[in-house]
């Protein structure tokens, strides 16, 4: 039983909890804006998914719990947009 008891809990800790956000992304008009940003975002470790929308100006975020909201603003930040989270 503690066999399995450790199995389990090795697979959560692998795994995490994950955590969602929604970033208000003012600017973004092409295709190449929601691009960058999803790649600036994707490249904060523990970042799972990204999915950056034109027709409404989001990006979706799926990260780990050891992902901070000020890690993903600066990653926004760094495209030349200003993020903003939002309660979905």
């Amino acid at each position: 039983m503690s066999n399995l008891l450790m199995a389990v809990l090795a697979a959560l800790s692998i795994n995490g909890a994950n955590q969602s956000y929604v970033i208000h992304v003012e600017g973004m008009h092409c295709p190449l804006c929601t691009a960058m940003v999803r790649k600036a975002l994707l490249k904060v470790d523990g970042v799972n998914t990204v999915k950056a929308s034109l027709k409404d100006n989001m990006a979706r975020v799926e990260a780990n719990e050891k992902v901070t909201k000020d890690s993903l603003l600066e990653a926004v930040a760094t495209t030349g947009y200003e993020g903003v989270f939002v309660e979905e």
